[in-house]
């Protein structure tokens, strides 16, 4: 395969919601704690991330949004930090997230990491100059469509990444699955259920995918109750 393999790891309500009030109920310790030991097991060379999902985590919910003003002129890629251990990636198409170091801050045990952007051609010329300012690396997916697949090629040839533990959110999922980019699916299903129809799911698609979208199917490996109420679903790509 001339691409990482991409195992999608999260933690789902039993309707499939990713966020909202039942991730703040007591009780989820044992949900999360088997989610945490099982991305161990996976040994990624690096985690993936959507441009919302990684500017809550590494930068903070709370910080605007990066806004340049000018085009792109020079479309060429950003590589430095190919020899670190681990790698976290953002997928920011519009180049929004506001990065303050250039190594993901805020997560225990990321401290030699590097960061890499996979971002486009709608970025601001600003935007890129922040990232080569802060070392962090970019790949730009070119052409009038967001696509993954050749910036995820590179991630392999360049950097040296055989497999990325993909964490969302629902957008970033949906994104790789309508590229056939998802290979195996970790599935942690906590016993909620979250009827609010603006919360966010595990699968999603926005406006910016504009070709025909197909299902993607899985066949099931492995089940696995987590104690008291919870369960594991592993799934590979049919």
């Amino acid at each position: 395969m001339n691409r990482p393999e991409v195992i999608c790891h999260m933690v789902s309500t039993i309707d499939g919601k990713i966020a909202g009030q039942s991730f703040t109920a007591e009780g989820l310790e044992p949900y999360l704690e088997f989610y945490g030991n099982t991305k161990q097991k996976f040994e990624a060379q690096a985690t993936a991330y959507g441009a919302s999902t990684a500017k809550e985590i590494f930068v903070g919910k709370g910080e605007k949004t990066f806004k340049g003003s000018s085009s792109i002129t020079d479309e060429s890629d950003y590589i430095c930090g190919e020899e670190a251990p681990y790698f976290v990636i953002a997928i920011d198409p519009l180049g929004e997230i506001p990065w303050k170091s250039g190594k993901p801050e805020g997560r225990p045990g990321l401290e030699e990491a590097r960061i890499i952007v996979i971002t486009s051609s709608h970025a601001s010329k600003e935007y890129l100059d922040l990232l080569r300012d802060k070392g962090i690396a970019y790949l730009i997916s070119r052409g009038t469509e967001f696509r993954l697949a050749e910036p995820m090629e590179k991630l392999k040839s360049i950097f040296g990444i055989e497999r990325i533990s993909l964490q969302g959110g629902g957008l970033v999922n949906g994104t790789f699955a309508n590229e056939k980019l998802i290979d195996k699916l970790s599935l942690v299903v906590i016993p909620f259920a979250d009827s609010s129809s603006s919360v966010p799911t595990t699968f999603e698609t926005g406006s910016f995918f504009k070709h025909p979208i197909s299902p993607l199917e899985f066949k099931l490996k492995e089940m696995q109750k987590i104690e008291p109420e919870g369960l594991w679903l592993s799934y590979e790509r049919k």
